[in-house]
């Protein structure tokens, strides 16, 4: 099938915005011609000149050469004007119409929450809708959505608060109303869109190429400890990473807190890495690197006020490493507490983090026994089996197996 995985924007660091691109990876290993659509933004910086998306004739331009490392659409799009909010896209249900055409697509999958990206897709597949019912085409693609829905909202500020509660109320209802189908990661994001008429569950995202950079890596050389804490994501004030550093301190003639990524906290970390010997800030690492350091950790922690996917979690998993989950990130959803991590009372649970630690460090067999918990959990997580239900779904949508068009 030839399908279009429509995304906010794409990172290295921030999972959410991996999503389409892990999702791309995995469709084309099961042989399907998968293209990422989204705006111009990685890591909060155009990827292309914005001048020559303006001008394009249908809105969106081919990069050969994209920064996500996938076949990527970049299409017209606007900066969030709300701290924190998302890319929106311009008139990207007329956008979507000319892919469509042009790819000769078979499904369309748009992902996230809180963005007028599923507004924009509902738009078009009711236009496309109409048209079959009306004798005008014989064909219209398959509508998936995958809302990596994670209503937590403590930490968001009044404005974002209110934004994202109207679209919550107004948008939601419509674009699960005009799906063909949903894929939800869990049971409790089901529970949260019961008004969906067709959901798949599918908790699997570990990115391919990390499950099988992770199966041949060589521990990273932590010199000096024996035991290492790690984080890997945004540096970013929402991840609660000063938290890391508290857990450092914490943790002194225990174990090392490693810590990959890159954000605006870098800088700040470096210079509390500085005054503590046990606090290494990596930066951004290579895939190689980051599957050794996933594979040397006795640990990995989320601290994070706010993280609506954690997959990063879930490729800790898969390397058997267990995780202590804050209750701000969807990490708590992917594992039970005590069997393959901690659940955290709450995100500056620093104290009980630092306890579990010390005691896997103090009692192997407690370690190991999580660590192979931690694999077996992992084992059933990477993508390809979300990109099998997603397809799967399409197919049934278009052979007839749902509701008609």
């Amino acid at each position: 099938m030839n399908i279009a995985v429509v995304a906010p924007e794409t990172s290295a660091w921030e999972d959410e915005y991996r999503a389409g691109v892990i999702l791309v990876k995995a469709l084309a290993r099961l042989g399907h011609r998968a293209w990422l659509v989204a705006s111009i933004f990685h890591e909060g910086r155009p990827a292309v000149d914005p001048d020559t998306v303006e001008k394009s004739v249908d809105g969106f331009v081919e990069v050969e050469r994209d920064p996500s490392g996938v076949p990527a659409i970049r299409v017209l799009s606007a900066r969030p004007l709300l701290p924190g909010g998302r890319a929106s896209l311009r008139s990207f249900a007329k956008v979507l119409m000319s892919l469509e055409e042009r790819l000769g697509l078979d499904a369309v999958v748009v992902l996230s929450s809180f963005w007028n990206g599923p507004e924009e897709v509902a738009k078009w597949a009711a236009v496309r809708r109409a048209l079959v019912e009306a004798g005008e085409t014989s064909k219209r693609a398959a509508f998936v959505y995958v809302p990596l829905y994670f209503p937590r909202t403590s930490r968001l500020g009044p404005l974002e608060r209110t934004s994202r509660a109207m679209w919550a109320s107004v948008a939601l209802p419509e674009v699960l109303r005009t799906a063909d189908g949903v894929v939800v990661c869990c049971r409790a994001e089901a529970e949260e869109l019961r008004r969906a008429k067709r959901i798949v569950e599918s908790a699997a995202w570990v990115d391919p190429d990390v499950a099988e950079a992770v199966a041949t890596a060589r521990p990273l050389d932590v010199e000096g400890f024996d035991h290492v804490v790690a984080y890997v994501g945004p540096l970013e004030e929402e991840r609660n990473v000063k938290a890391l550093v508290k857990l450092a301190d914490r943790l002194a003639g225990v174990a090392a807190v490693a810590v990959a990524g890159a954000g605006s906290w870098e800088e700040r970390l470096r210079r509390e890495a500085a005054r503590r010997r046990n606090l290494l800030v990596l930066g951004p690492l290579s895939l190689g690197e980051l599957a050794g350091l996933m594979t040397k950790a006795t640990a990995a922690v989320d601290f994070s006020f706010y993280e609506p996917a954690a997959f990063r979690a879930q490729e800790f998993l898969y390397a058997g490493v267990p995780v202590a989950a804050s209750p701000g990130s969807k990490a708590a959803w992917y594992i039970s507490d005590g069997v393959e991590g901690i659940h955290l009372r709450n995100p500056d649970d620093v104290e009980a983090a630092a306890r579990w630690v010390a005691e896997l460090a103090r009692r192997p067999e407690v370690w190991e026994e999580m660590k192979k918990r931690a694999r077996a959990r992992g084992e059933g997580l990477v993508a390809i089996a979300t990109a099998k239900a997603v397809a799967k779904l399409a197919e049934e949508i278009l052979t007839g197996g749902s509701r008609a068009p």
